[in-house]
């Protein structure tokens, strides 16, 4: 059962999802939670649709996802575009036809859908990566023309990644395999270096888990069970390990995570000294790995699997370029043909008798069969990915697009980039705009463009809010980029306003979350809700356009200076009134908003922090063992370690230390089980009779998804910020548990917050040059 508990003085209130009945006009948070996204191609690029062209060019497909609030599930479909060039000509565009749809109920994480990796086979044959009827990740095929499915793989637990061979007669991939802390038969936990919430939660959850994977490969239709390719492996650099397969099924590159080589390598390359510099500074500080988890940066080289027999070999003994996180399923591989040889890209060159050949990253031919390689050309920075071109190939290097094709006499020469349109001339396109969803286009050879979808014909500017660009200086001089959502109508007053702190990117359509453009981030910030109520939105970036990364205190700082300037030229412009100021944070920034509330004397009535960073004592100690990353993080900005000499610096800069000075009503939202960074902030306000909320989703992701789980985050919201900053009461009850006795509890236990706060308001504020 998934619910979300409310934890206030004195009620427990439990709840869930139900429909809006606000009297009010402009957008429910309903109407936010049921917006129909286009969630593949992910990154809404001109080569994601390219991907989804049928071979032929005749069609491409989309994927959608759109919540059902009443029935507490989402809807996902694979639309097919019909791209006859004549009907596009004459601009009548055959309708999105719908060749596959269903419903998800245990779909919690917003990045993670349960419609995943659809892809062509052939021109009449989809495979992809689902959750049908709610049971664990599996492939499957899709058959267009009579819309026959079939369950490619049946393995016990989900399946992260997969490849197949043109012919879908063999199946690799890879699963999460269980790796629970006590193992069978014991009775205790030797610790190590394992994080707290694998310890505390991870025997019988395989999310909490110190995530370990394997390789298998299945042969379609059998009979037989799929065979392991290599021993089960822990993950690294928080990315899942992706599968890859030849054409003709017999050949398959894997990664190999090579941990006790990344120190070493990292002396000799200097991409690989860079990321471990900035993602692993526990390599040269924890050489033993005493302190660092098993999950932190190691150093990746390719591998090549033989599958008719499971035999493995080395390509090169030498890793590759790629770094954390989501870039680790960066497309690297082209194989050429059916599957004689295969280009590597982004991969470095062994050392030859102990010597260097190149510091470079390289783009190597790769023959599995013979285990003879060549160069094809050497990067100037690092790849992103690489991709299919005729008899050749494109890489993105560094950002710069460069073409390389296949001589007749073998061997390759590099040739200037051309973009090639599908077989009939057209290309898909996804226009947007930060007051116009997003919607496919088909373009013309001529530059002609015509509308192929109309997923949200609901939204209307009018009543939704519109969201213009808005620049601004700090104090001292810097220039800052947002988005200011307002109401059409409430031009010339002065309005409340809430900051929403994480990204903003003026040419993409604004809804609510962090304003990704793929929608994996949907918690916490109500965006278009907000309009309803009358507020003001400002999307504002976290640092200056100008600013360069930093990992230091001197980052929070900056951006106290970066909401302080926006505050002021609002207030001067007479679009906000000063004494109604609040600020939402969400991953990343709910650390900066901690800082915020916290070290400045920012005019902030109210705030959210929603499943954010901490640089705090407690968030120190429960993220050990997870990322030597998360933990020098930590370490940089409060100055060093929290033992003397140290101590004092990190008690200045640590929020949790300096809790006496927040005059700001938090709430604070955290998703999954129950220990997170916040609890002793929140223990803290409520021992000092400051008003703080915290509301636990137990089945929740740092990407909200659920429809429900959204309602409670993202009508929290509204409701907070509309007590604190408005000072009005909902008094109709929209979540499914929720009943009037309940609602007036809330709002029973926010007034009893409320005079709390009038009292700590006539305290003087803390003497700020004493807390840093």
């Amino acid at each position: 059962m998934r619910f979300s508990l409310f934890v206030t003085l004195p009620w427990l209130v439990v709840a869930a999802s139900s429909s809006w009945a606000q009297p009010s006009t402009g957008p429910s948070v309903r109407d936010v939670v049921e917006f129909k996204s286009v969630i593949l191609p992910r990154a809404h690029d001109l080569e994601g649709f390219r991907q989804q062209t049928s071979p032929s060019g005749a069609r491409a497909f989309i994927v959608t996802r759109k919540a059902d609030v009443a029935a507490d599930m989402n809807h996902y479909e694979i639309l097919m575009l019909n791209l006859a060039p004549q009907r596009l000509a004459e601009r009548r565009p055959a309708a999105p036809e719908v060749v596959f749809a269903f419903d998800a109920r245990y779909d919690n994480e917003s990045g993670y859908p349960a419609l995943a990796q659809v892809q062509w086979a052939d021109e009449r044959t989809l495979v992809f990566r689902a959750k049908i009827r709610d049971a664990v990740y599996q492939v499957y095929s899709l058959d267009l023309p009579t819309r026959k499915l079939v369950q490619l793989t049946n393995a016990p637990t989900p399946v992260e990644s997969f490849a197949a061979s043109v012919d879908l007669k063999r199946v690799v991939y890879a699963v999460q395999v269980p790796n629970p802390p006590m193992k069978e038969g014991a009775r205790s936990i030797v610790v190590g270096n394992q994080w707290f919430r694998g310890v505390l939660y991870g025997q019988r959850a395989l999310k909490e888990q110190v995530r370990a994977f394997r390789f298998y490969v299945a042969d379609v239709g059998s009979g037989k069970p799929a065979r392991p390719l290599g021993d089960a492996f822990v993950q690294a650099n928080l990315g899942w390990p992706q599968a890859n397969i030849s054409p003709d099924g017999r050949w398959a590159i894997l990664p190999r995570f090579e941990r006790g080589r990344t120190r070493a390598w990292s002396l000799q390359y200097p991409l690989l000294e860079a990321a471990a510099k900035e993602y692993g500074p526990a390599i040269q500080r924890d050489p033993l790995g005493y302190f660092s988890g098993p999950m932190s940066f190691a150093a990746r080289r390719m591998v090549a699997w033989r599958l008719d027999d499971a035999h493995e070999q080395t390509i090169l003994d030498a890793p590759d370029d790629s770094i954390m996180g989501g870039r680790q399923s960066r497309r690297d591989k082209v194989w050429q043909a059916t599957g004689s040889s295969v280009v590597l890209a982004g991969t470095h060159l062994p050392l030859i008798d102990g010597r260097q050949v190149s510091a470079a990253s390289h783009v190597i031919e790769y023959w599995p069969d013979s285990g003879r390689w060549i160069v094809v050309a050497k990067l100037n920075g690092r790849l992103e990915e690489a991709l299919p071109a005729g008899d050749g190939v494109v890489v993105l290097d560094s950002g710069k697009r460069r073409q390389f094709q296949r001589l007749d006499r073998g061997g390759w020469q590099e040739v200037a980039p051309v973009r090639r349109a599908s077989g009939s001339g057209w290309r898909l396109q996804l226009q947007e705009g930060p007051n116009e969803p997003p919607d496919v286009f088909a373009v013309g050879p001529a530059g002609q463009s015509v509308r192929l979808t109309t997923l949200n014909p609901q939204f209307d500017p009018k009543t939704w809010g519109t969201m213009s660009s808005f620049q601004w200086r700090d104090a001292k001089g810097r220039q800052w980029q947002g988005g200011l959502m307002a109401p059409v109508e409430d031009r010339g007053k002065r309005l409340p306003l809430v900051i929403q702190s994480y990204n903003y990117f003026p040419d993409t359509f604004y809804l609510d979350g962090p304003n990704f453009a793929d929608r994996t981030g949907t918690s916490a910030f109500p965006g278009r809700a907000f309009v309803r109520e009358g507020v003001l939105v400002l999307a504002m970036r976290a640092q200056p356009g100008t600013a360069p990364h930093r990992d230091d205190a001197s980052q929070n700082r900056l951006f106290n200076e970066g909401v302080r300037g926006a505050v002021d030229a609002l207030v001067r412009a007479g679009r906000v009134d000063p004494a109604r100021v609040g600020i939402i944070g969400w991953s990343g920034t709910g650390e900066k908003v901690l800082n915020a509330i916290t070290f400045s004397d920012l005019p902030i009535r109210a705030a959210t922090i929603a499943d954010g960073d901490a640089n705090t004592l407690f968030s120190y100690a429960v993220t050990y063992g997870f990322s030597d990353y998360t933990w020098g993080h930590k370490e940089t900005v409060n100055r060093g370690l929290p033992i003397r000499p140290n101590l004092g610096a990190w008690i200045e800069t640590d929020p949790s230390m300096n809790t006496d000075c927040v005059k700001a009503a938090l709430r604070i939202e955290t998703y999954g089980v129950p220990v997170h960074n916040y609890w002793d902030i929140y223990a803290l306000m409520r021992r000092q009779y400051k008003p703080a909320d915290m509301i636990l989703i137990p089945g929740g992701s740092h990407g909200l998804a659920t429809p429900s789980e959204r309602m409670i985050s993202l009508q929290g919201n509204v409701d907070w910020f509309n007590f604190w900053l408005n000072n009005e009461k909902r008094s109709v009850p929209l979540l499914a548990t929720e009943t009037a006795a309940t609602l007036k509890a809330q709002y029973d236990a926010w007034d009893q917050m409320a005079a709390m706060k009038r009292k700590h308001d006539r305290r003087p504020r803390c003497p700020l040059a004493s807390v840093g």
